[in-house]
Parts: structure tokens; C-alpha cells; sequence
């Protein structure tokens, strides 16, 4: 009886574009309210009833946004799907088949999305030689930090371990820090640096920051060496007179909390 009710107003529900609250809803206050007072016979007697309708109405539509049109890269979409997936498990219970579908939907989603990225560790030669070589590495390194920052959105509803399995093995030491090895010679210390630098800022808030215990920072335990070697290098150059970073000459200080 409320279900076309419910799928009217959720019509302009946009979970890739929207950050709604149900409660802001015509729906829900109206269910809510018609529980408690509707003369002296309540309309609803199951506590279930706003779950199951969350359930069969609202899942089933934020399932097909996230299947068929939740661009991954897109730093709000992701944000505005993480809230609209939290929203939905407030109301559905762990144990729903649907909310088991939609997780692994979304862990697909993020798994094709890794497989698809290519980040080279071409020769030093080949981006000096081939055209327009080191504007395609800086452009797949960029997608690739960007989809490592929007799996670290998950955080709060992704269990740690998928996570990690995710956002550091496959993505991080499968296919980012090979990049950043490639190119950590005393030509392109800097480039590399840089990028370094920029994963670690993409892994904020999850593996890194003032927030993170050691507990979960030794698993960067590679990143931590790859800053290492870094460090090593630019303390050979400025020893050697040639070391610069940015517009000044400095002694790089390395510390192996530096993730």
C-alpha cells in the first residue's frame, strides 16, 4: 500500500548527486508519524516495516546507480554513494540479502576499477624519447591516486581488511609504487618525491595522519622503505652539490615515521 508512495518521491532520490537524508522525506515522516497516532489503531504494527520498504523501494535503486552509473573517479559521486550506502544500512538490517548484494556490488566496482588502471614503469629512455610519454605516465598516476582516495572514502563501511586487500595490495604496491620506483633516479628524484608525497596524502585519514596508530601504519611498511630510498638519493646529490628541492638548497630530513 505505500510502496508507489515511496517510489513516487524517491523518483528525484539522486544518491550519485545528493546527499539526502530518508528523514527529510515526505515518506518517512508520514510512515513514522502514522505508526505512532491514526485514531486508536496504529496503521503499522511490524517495527519492521520502514526496513523492509528501505529494503525492496530504496536499496534496488541505489544498486542500479552504482552498477550502471557511478563514475568511480568522481571524488563527489564516490562521497555522495558512500553517504547514500551508509544511509540505506541504517535502516536495513546486516543480515539482508539485499545489503550483501549491494556490498559486493560496489567491492566489483572498485575491483574492475583497479584492474582497468595502468600505471607504466617505463625506462628513464623511453620517456625521453618517445612524445608525450611523461605527460601519459603523469596522467594514469593522477587516475590512479585519485581511485586510491576514493577507495579511502569506504572507509566507514568497508571492513578494514577489504580495504587494505584494495586500496594498498593491489592498487598501492601493485601498480603505484612500481611507478614511483621506476622513475627514483637522480634525474627525476624530484618527480618522484613529489608523487610520494601526494599518495601519502591520498591515504590520509585510513594509513596515515596524526590519527593513525602504528598498528595500522606498518602495513605502508614498503611506502616507508620506497621514502627511504628516496631520501637516500636526495642526501647523495646535495653531499654531490647537485641536490635542489624546490627553490631552495636543504638537507632532506628523513624519518622513518614519515608515513
Amino acid at each position: 500500500m505505500y510502496s508507489p508512495y515511496l517510489r513516487l518521491e524517491l523518483l528525484r532520490w539522486d544518491p550519485l548527486h545528493q546527499d539526502v537524508d530518508f528523514s527529510d522525506m515526505n515518506w518517512h515522516g508520514l510512515l513514522f508519524h502514522s505508526r505512532i497516532v491514526c485514531g486508536s489503531t496504529p496503521v503499522c504494527t511490524n517495527p519492521n516495516f520502514v526496513s523492509e520498504l528501505v529494503k525492496y523501494v530504496a536499496v534496488p535503486i541505489l544498486h542500479h546507480r552504482i552498477v550502471r552509473c557511478w563514475d568511480i573517479l568522481s571524488t563527489r559521486e564516490t562521497r555522495n554513494v558512500v553517504a547514500a550506502t551508509s544511509l540505506v544500512a541504517r535502516y536495513v538490517f546486516p543480515s539482508s540479502e539485499a545489503l550483501a548484494e549491494l556490498s559486493l556490488a560496489i567491492h566489483a566496482r572498485l575491483v574492475e576499477a583497479i584492474i582497468a588502471i595502468s600505471v607504466p614503469t617505463w625506462d628513464p629512455q623511453v620517456s625521453k624519447d618517445v612524445p608525450n610519454a611523461p605527460q601519459v605516465a603523469a596522467y594514469r598516476f593522477g587516475t590512479s591516486v585519485r581511485l586510491m582516495r576514493n577507495i579511502c572514502m569506504w572507509k566507514d563501511v568497508m571492513e578494514l581488511p577489504v580495504l587494505e586487500k584494495l586500496a594498498l595490495s593491489d592498487l598501492l604496491f601493485g601498480k603505484v609504487l612500481p611507478h614511483v620506483r621506476s622513475i627514483a633516479s637522480e634525474s627525476n628524484i624530484h618527480d618522484a618525491v613529489t608523487k610520494t608525497e601526494r599518495i601519502v596524502a591520498s591515504l590520509s585519514g585510513v594509513w596515515t595522519g596524526p590519527s593513525v596508530t602504528r598498528t595500522h601504519s606498518h602495513l605502508l611498511q614498503p611506502l616507508v622503505d620506497c621514502t627511504l630510498t628516496l631520501g637516500r638519493i636526495l642526501e647523495k646529490k646535495v653531499c654531490l652539490g647537485t641536490g635542489r628541492y624546490g627553490n631552495h638548497w636543504s638537507r632532506p630530513q628523513v624519518k622513518e615515521n614519515t608515513c
